[in-house]
């Protein structure tokens, strides 16, 4: 435990001084950025999140899996793989079908570059990739070196590009390069001894073991990220560009203390939870339900400050232009405390490999933040309405969540088997200063 709470906090301080620069000048951003540039850049920011998770077919969620270090590195080419040639095929499928959804003035504007789509979605993917053979090797201090590296890129290139009024552009432009800041920053492990080579039936028969990743998982983040970015194009072509941008760089900010702490909390989770189920699964739901208490606890405090004072805090420090942008803080603070809090639980369903309750949960959690906003836009309501029907949509869709993964612990508990360690796992034994090893582990990754 003591090793997960190191991570955390290194991966937290990594992060903070990324995206805490981020914060620092938004201030600035919000000058040099109109309501319209943050709404065609969080349209952009969905459509390479879906893209980077269709490419890389979530095998990066199998690395810290793999029983052992030759499966490990496979699963990564395998990945890699995957990611030049999705990238390709699905950049050109966009461009091809640009006439049938470039409508109305962000979409219009999305069309425009969307030269910058293919290459941003595969710089995601391989971060992701080598993201996660970070993970598998509890190499938490690197996370935090990519974390700042990451933060510092994109801070610096989007101030950068907002001082040469390059409008959207430079949001774009930034977000990608921030990305490629961090992969330059993750160098691989020294190995001292050789490291065998693999074949293309190394890689088929990993992606055969993790076959529920591709085929299951994948679609279940579709749908996962569809749901946290199908409300912006929703609201360009419904409430306005105005409503769109507003809400936008609203959710922008209050997704902070998700970037910030919650992933760094998931991705620590992840790796201790991946080891606790091959070794000692009766760990797993005290680590879950610990971490989400944690969060909790954490986030309580400024979700009330942004209810009471959101909209006089937004006009103070952002400028009178995003007074509007507070008005909906206000309204969405509880559900980005549902979605701090579960971030770290969802992993729970990837762990178990039960992946098909994360696909039930996403595709509900879609229809409700697309309908909902929706029947209030049809029934001739405020965009002020239509984000609170967004809001209660993601608010009851993060508990459903919890209620999943309390269903999925228990039921991986009454399993047959399941409190035995896997063939050839050793036990975990406590070191004298109360942490954990695990003999016999395979050693990190390529």
């Amino acid at each position: 435990m003591r090793t997960a709470k190191r991570g955390v906090v290194q991966i937290v301080l990594g992060t903070v001084l990324g995206q805490g620069l981020v914060v620092l000048i938004s201030p600035i951003l919000s000058r040099l950025y109109g309501p319209a540039d943050f709404a065609v850049l969080q349209v952009f920011t969905g459509v390479v999140s879906v893209l980077a998770v269709l490419v890389t077919l979530r095998l990066e969620l199998a690395i810290p899996l793999a029983k052992d270090d030759k499966e490990a590195r496979s699963v990564f080419a395998a990945g890699l793989w995957a990611t030049l040639i999705g990238s390709v095929v699905l950049g050109v499928a966009g461009w091809l079908t640009a006439p049938l959804w470039a409508h109305g003035q962000t979409l219009d504007a999305l069309r425009a570059v969307f030269w910058i789509v293919p290459p941003t979605g595969a710089a995601i993917a391989a971060f992701q990739l080598v993201s996660a053979q970070l993970i598998r090797g509890e190499r938490y201090r690197d996370l935090a070196v990519r974390n700042a590296t990451q933060g510092v890129g994109t801070a610096a290139a989007q101030l950068g590009f907002g001082l040469l009024g390059m409008q959207h552009l430079g949001l774009l432009l930034g977000t990608g390069l921030g990305r490629l800041f961090g992969l330059a920053s993750m160098r691989p492990r020294k190995r001292t001894e050789p490291v065998e080579k693999l074949a293309v039936g190394d890689l088929t028969a990993a992606v055969s073991r993790f076959r529920r990743f591709p085929l299951v998982t994948t679609w279940s983040a579709v749908l996962n990220n569809l749901s946290r970015y199908a409300a912006f194009p929703l609201f360009a072509v419904t409430f306005g560009v105005l409503a769109t941008g507003s809400l936008a760089f609203t959710t922008r900010l209050l997704a902070l203390p998700v970037t910030v702490v919650g992933q760094a909390v998931a991705q620590v989770y992840l790796g201790r939870g991946a080891a606790a189920q091959r070794t000692n699964p009766k760990d797993l739901p005290r680590l879950t339900w610990y971490a989400t208490g944690r969060l909790a606890l954490l986030g309580i405090v400024p979700t009330l400050v942004v209810i009471i004072a959101g909209p006089w805090l937004f006009g103070v420090v952002f400028g009178d232009q995003w007074v509007r942008a507070g008005d909906y803080a206000r309204i969405l603070a509880l559900a980005f405390l549902a979605q701090f809090v579960t971030t770290p639980a969802t992993h729970v369903f990837n762990i178990v490999e039960r992946q098909g309750l994360a696909l039930i949960a996403d595709a509900v959690r879609l229809v409700l933040v697309v309908g909902g906003p929706l029947l209030v836009w049809q029934l001739g309501g405020s965009d002020l309405a239509g984000v609170t029907a967004y809001a209660a949509a993601v608010f009851v869709s993060y508990l459903g969540v919890l209620g999943l993964v309390w269903w999925a612990l228990r039921d991986a508990a009454r399993r047959p088997g399941s409190s035995k360690k896997p063939d050839g796992m050793s036990v975990s034994r406590p070191h004298a200063g109360g942490e954990t090893e695990r003999a016999g582990a395979a050693s990190d990754e390529s």
